[in-house]
């Protein structure tokens, strides 16, 4: 069993908890219940469903009866006025951070302490000042933080015939052919601030510039050597494709298998012209919005960490630097950063 469940019960916790279940009201009812039901298996997001309640609060009543047994699942004798974030107040809290705050009315897009408590008033009559709310935040376990990008789904189907006719295509390649990974990023002067270390309790400050320029890479790495092949333009385009294409020509034999992904500057009329034209080379698409699936990723990621963090540089000499980055890199140590190890 991979899911956490409540501590072995002894007979005489399970008899006081099936009465508990039984007899009780509301809330205590409940709660015997979420423990019963945790004793015999059943995992955390299950019961939240099961009676309509938020993971957490299982996981309360959870830890609740480990410490205290079947006493610890009645409410505690409260000193003064009652806190206006009760119980059911936080069940409520717990449902908004779930459900997008356009669909409540709300002229927002996501839900920050002042929002929420101004729905406990209008909804509920809780007068609570946000601080309150945020109080309530940290002891459900929430943080303000910054959430991750999630990409659209893919067919699975068409994901996996693209990737096999790639296989497919590599395996039928000659000796002499080099079969290339190829990806564009943008690299830019001022870029993201990434940790690193600094004297604690300090800030090192970093100078912003009036602009931030920035330049586009493109780059193929081979499965085979490790060799990379880069060149600099102002961005992603059709003309600049083909000119990365013609410097390509130049700087291999033979035939050239090149896989990248689907970039509108990849599958242009104009680039598919241009290929048309020169027997040596043979594209093939990665399926749609799948990063994971292209090495060059991986490589662009690490020369970001290591030459483009944190610090300002001139445009120029940003991009020797990121020149000079692949450059010493070994065709062992290129294709282990991009995550194809070499036996």
């Amino acid at each position: 069993m991979s899911h956490r469940t409540v501590r072995e019960p002894t007979d005489t916790e399970l008899e006081e908890l099936r009465r508990m279940k039984r007899q009780e009201i509301g809330r205590v009812s409940t709660r015997a219940h979420i423990i019963l039901l945790s004793n015999r298996g059943y995992s955390a997001p299950r019961i939240a469903n099961i009676h309509d309640v938020t993971g957490p609060m299982v996981y309360k009543w959870m830890d609740r009866f480990d410490e205290e047994g079947p006493s610890g699942l009645y409410d505690r004798d409260r000193e003064g006025r009652p806190p206006k974030i009760d119980e059911e107040v936080e069940q409520e809290i717990e449902r908004l951070i779930e459900e997008n705050p356009a669909e409540k009315g709300e002229n927002a897009t996501r839900w920050t302490a002042g929002r929420i408590a101004e729905h406990l008033d209008r909804e509920l009559g809780v007068d609570v000042h946000p601080e309150t709310v945020r109080e309530a935040l940290n002891r459900l376990d929430y943080s303000w933080t910054r959430p991750r990008r999630k990409l659209p789904p893919t067919d699975p189907e068409a994901y996996k015939e693209r990737l096999e006719a790639i296989v497919q295509a590599v395996s039928r390649a000659g000796p002499d052919a080099s079969v290339l990974v190829e990806d564009e990023t943008t690299i830019k002067r001022f870029p993201p601030l990434r940790r690193q270390w600094q004297p604690v309790g300090e800030q090192r400050p970093v100078m912003v510039p009036t602009s931030n320029d920035d330049f586009t890479f493109c780059g193929t790495l081979d499965l085979t050597s490790g060799t990379t092949h880069v060149r600099a333009y102002d961005k992603g385009r059709s003309d600049y494709t083909i000119q990365y294409l013609e410097s390509l020509l130049q700087a291999t034999t033979g035939e050239v298998l090149l896989i990248w992904d689907q970039a509108k500057w990849h599958t242009s009329k104009k680039v598919r012209k241009w290929l048309d034209k020169h027997d040596r080379i043979e594209t093939h698409l990665l399926p749609v919005r799948s990063p994971d699936t292209n090495p060059m990723e991986d490589l662009w990621r690490e020369l970001k960490e290591q030459v483009a963090a944190c610090l300002e540089r001139s445009l120029d000499t940003l991009l020797e630097s990121a020149k000079q980055y692949l450059a010493n890199l070994s065709g062992k140590q290129a294709l282990c950063t991009a995550g194809l190890y070499i036996n």
